[in-house]
C-alpha cells in the first residue's frame, strides 16, 4: 500500500511500494481536490481508507454506483474497500522527484500504462525462470557482499503499522525488502538478494 505522509499544500509524500514504477518512497505528489463523480478508471486518488486513519494513494480500476474501487499498480490484487466522496482527498496531477516534476497520467492513458506495466512483469517472470538458478548462486555465494564496504551495507529498519511492527531492509534510500507483522520470512526484491546475509536478518 502507497501511504502517504504529511500533507503539504495540496501535495503528499509516497512513503509505501505499492504504486511502482510510477512512485517510489521519498516522491511528492501534487493532487488537487475532486468530486467522487468527476473521478475515471485510471486516474491515480489520494483517499483515507473507510476504517483507516492513514492516506493512500491507489488507481481507480472502476466507478460505479456503489463506489470507487482502486488498486495499488505494483499489487496483485484489488482494494477490498469501495470509496465514497467523504473518503476522497484529490487526485493525483504531478509527482516531484529529485528537483523534476512529471505530470501523472489518468484516465485512458493511466489504464494503457498500467497495460504496459503489467507486460514488462509478465516477459520479466518468464525471463526469472531462466536467470533464477545463476540468481540464487551468486546470493548463496557472497561474493557481493564481501565486496560491498561497511557504511554501504543494507540496514534493518523497524517502524509501525496499525499497530503491528514491520521491519524493512534498506539500501541506501531505497527500500529493498521487508518483513510485515506475522509473515514468516522476509521478501527481498532483486537482484538486491546478492547483498543480504538472510541468516543474519532478524
Amino acid at each position: 500500500m502507497s501511504g502517504t505522509g504529511q500533507t503539504d499544500n495540496n501535495a503528499v509524500f509516497c512513503r509505501g511500494e505499492s504504486m511502482r514504477p510510477l512512485f517510489r518512497p521519498g516522491d511528492r505528489i501534487r493532487f488537487v481536490p475532486c468530486r467522487a463523480e468527476e473521478v475515471r478508471p485510471g486516474d491515480v486518488i489520494i483517499f483515507v481508507p473507510p476504517g483507516r486513519d492513514e492516506r493512500v494513494v491507489h488507481r481507480v480500476v472502476s466507478t460505479g454506483p456503489d463506489g470507487i474501487r482502486t488498486k495499488g499498480d505494483a499489487n496483485p490484487y484489488g482494494d477490498v474497500w469501495e470509496l465514497q466522496q467523504v473518503d476522497i482527498i484529490g487526485r493525483a496531477e504531478a509527482l516531484e522527484r529529485d528537483g523534476r516534476v512529471t505530470p501523472v497520467a489518468g484516465g485512458i492513458a493511466g489504464r494503457l500504462l498500467v497495460a504496459c506495466i503489467r507486460a514488462f512483469r509478465r516477459s520479466d517472470h518468464l525471463a526469472s525462470h531462466v536467470l533464477h538458478p545463476c540468481y540464487r548462486g551468486l546470493a548463496r555465494s557472497g561474493l557481493f557482499r564481501v565486496l560491498l564496504p561497511p557504511a554501504l551495507r543494507p540496514k534493518v529498519i523497524t517502524f509501525e503499522r496499525y499497530g503491528q511492527r514491520e521491519l524493512q531492509l534498506v539500501l541506501g534510500r531505497r527500500i529493498i525488502g521487508r518483513r510485515p507483522a506475522g509473515a514468516d520470512a522476509w521478501t527481498i526484491r532483486r537482484p538486491f538478494r546478492i547483498f543480504v546475509d538472510e541468516h543474519s536478518l532478524p
